[in-house]
């Protein structure tokens, strides 16, 4: 489960950088993460660690990781965001 939150993180991040008018990564990406929470997917723990990492990023650093999100292969930032969000479980 934790693998499919990550995976729907990471799109979150790079759906939102093609839209005018969203309402910022971060929020949406605490937003699935409080949905995954409320239904199970992760736990309260989880949750909050992964809150905590998010917020760390800055909307530059998502904008970066989203521009990455074409270049496949280890080390890529999608891969290394997936990898700090992965940490919490």
């Amino acid at each position: 489960m934790l693998g499919r939150t990550l995976a729907v993180l990471a799109v979150a991040v790079l759906g939102l950088s093609a839209c005018n008018s969203d309402p910022g990564s971060k929020r949406v990406a605490e937003d699935i993460i409080k949905t995954a929470v409320t239904q199970g997917d992760l736990t309260e723990a989880q949750g909050n660690c992964m809150f905590d990492r998010v917020e760390q990023y800055s909307q530059d650093e998502l904008d970066a990781i989203s521009e990455s999100a074409g270049d496949a292969g280890p080390g890529t930032a999608i891969e290394l965001f997936e990898a700090d969000l992965a940490a919490c479980k």
